[in-house]
């Protein structure tokens, strides 16, 4: 679902997105569909209508109170608008037999109110909102939904076991600096009731305690919280969306329900981990923006006698390791003194290069990569990673090797340490595979790791002590005595068969 604004501030239209690969309705029309959108003073007001062929599966979207051209043929329809007060908000959604020349009516007048709190209620210092979205059976794209103001909530009745309403409720507070959010949503099958009044229980969220931190990030952040399907039930994950701002850093709770949730975070670069499982009365802890970004992508793997650089990602989060980053840079593989492949990529570059190879033995890769358009101030600002491997060009398998991902312990909000003080930073070994059952895995331990830190943009590295201890690898960085500053992060790792990778990141923290 795709939130978009609404005539009035009071009221959000959640609009479905065109499904991938639906067709438009035939050119070749035979009959016609008016349908007469009214609201709850009988006024003809604008609508968008999701229109669906239950025999063709064509699907499109017309627009309320005009004639469209449509073929002959039974029809799933689907409504969402606001009334001409600019504050009421009405969902509703029938069937209809379109033969000739055919007009039908969503009038509002017949709407009936959907009431939806949370018990124990969350108190004083919040804006309640209630959602409602009315869905057709049997994996159908009919579907449209709405927000408004409590109370201000319409869904007109149909009792045909075809449609479903889904609804939910929204407390967030009015305070832009605390406070928790939380979200509670239910689905009436078989129809749409004649009202709904509803209070859920807290008892069947899930608590997601939210810190948010600021340096490879800052200022105003966007933040969204979507719920996948549950059991089949597309129709309750129309409501399970939550969207609101804070400043970077920021902490705070998100009350959701149990089940699978995806979590963003989009400022200046856009982070995400997927899709993950919460439980009922639980709450976890997340960590966004915590240092240090690095190189987070996938190793290369040779297939068919090409090498496939897997998924690249110079500037990951540590946790939230999807997104997309601003970068620019340069990727680079050679193999016995000579270039192979050499690309200089931008934002706006898709990289998905597999250049030939030309045969088994040692090769080189290297990614040097800085992100553009930072606040002054930024931290995670260059990054780069080699990767010196040997590959079997007669197989499909991943190389061997490991990416080393930087977690600083005991930092502040802000992704600080106090000068003078010493820091240790975990030494996480990624070596993550390709999900791909047909690219072979190849055993590997680590033999070696050598690391050094920087407090002056790499003009001077410092070795230190890489300790393993409790199957963690560990090292401890001496910050500056005076700030502010900034510490750079570089480490190298060498497998038992020879394999070895760098990995640096630049303004991995800052000193305070």
């Amino acid at each position: 679902m795709r939130r978009t604004a609404a005539v009035a501030s009071a009221v959000t239209v959640l609009v479905p997105l065109l499904l991938a690969g639906a067709s438009t309705a035939s050119a070749a029309a035979t009959g016609s569909l008016t349908v007469r959108t009214l609201d709850r003073s009988g006024k003809a007001v604008y609508a968008q209508v999701a229109v669906y062929n239950t025999k063709t599966y064509d699907f499109r979207y017309i627009e309320g109170n005009k004639k469209a051209s449509l073929p002959n043929g039974s029809y799933e329809l689907a409504t969402s608008f606001v009334g001409g007060n600019s504050e009421d908000a009405v969902v509703g959604g029938h069937s209809v037999q379109v033969s000739g020349a055919t007009t039908t009516t969503f009038d509002g007048r017949k709407g009936r109110a959907v009431k939806v709190s949370l018990s124990p209620a969350p108190g004083s210092g919040y804006d309640h909102t209630v959602s409602a979205a009315v869905c057709a059976s049997d994996n159908s794209p009919a579907t449209m939904s709405i927000s408004a103001d409590s109370g201000d909530l319409y869904a007109i009745p149909n009792s045909s076991s075809a449609y479903e309403l889904s609804y939910g409720t929204t407390y967030q507070p009015r305070s832009t600096t605390g406070g928790d959010f939380w979200l509670a949503s239910a689905t009436h099958t078989r129809g749409v009731p004649s009202g709904v009044s509803a209070t859920l229980k807290k008892s069947g969220l899930t608590t997601l305690k939210v810190s948010a931190r600021s340096g490879p990030d800052s200022g105003q952040a966007r933040f969204s919280f979507n719920g996948g399907s549950t059991g089949g039930d597309d129709c309750s994950s129309s409501m399970n969306i939550l969207d609101f701002q804070r400043d970077l850093p920021n902490s705070f709770g998100v009350h959701v329900p149990a089940g699978q949730w995806e979590v963003m975070q989009d400022s200046h670069d856009l982070i995400y981990d997927g899709f993950h499982k919460y439980a009922a009365g639980k709450t976890t802890s997340l960590s966004l923006g915590h240092a240090v970004w690095g190189p987070g992508g996938k190793l290369p793997y040779t297939w068919y006698h090409q090498l496939y650089f897997g998924g690249d990602n110079p500037f990951a989060d540590p946790k939230f390791t999807g997104g997309g980053v601003l970068a620019s840079g340069t990727l680079k593989l050679t193999h016995a003194g000579k270039t192979l492949y050499k690309h200089d990529f931008t934002p706006s570059t898709e990289l998905d290069p597999h250049p030939r190879i030309p045969g088994s033995g040692w090769y080189m890769l290297t990614e040097t990569a800085h992100r553009t358009g930072l606040p002054s101030g930024s931290l995670s600002t260059s990054s780069s990673l080699s990767l010196h491997f040997y590959a079997d060009a007669g197989k499909n398998q991943q190389i061997r090797d490991y990416i080393t991902r930087f977690w600083p312990e005991a930092l502040n909000s802000r992704n600080q340490a106090a000068a003078g003080s010493t820091t240790t930073v975990d030494l996480g070994m990624q070596r993550l595979g390709t999900g791909d059952s047909t690219i072979g895995r190849l055993s590997d331990s680590v033999k070696s790791v050598r690391a050094w830190y920087t407090t002056d943009n790499g003009a001077h590295w410092n070795a230190t002590t890489a300790k393993l201890s409790g199957g963690k690898w560990t090292i401890a960085v001496h910050n500056p005595t005076s700030g502010p500053g900034r510490v750079g992060l570089r480490s190298t790792v060498t497998d038992t068969h020879g394999d070895s990778s760098t990995t640096t990141v630049y303004n991995a923290y800052a000193v305070s």
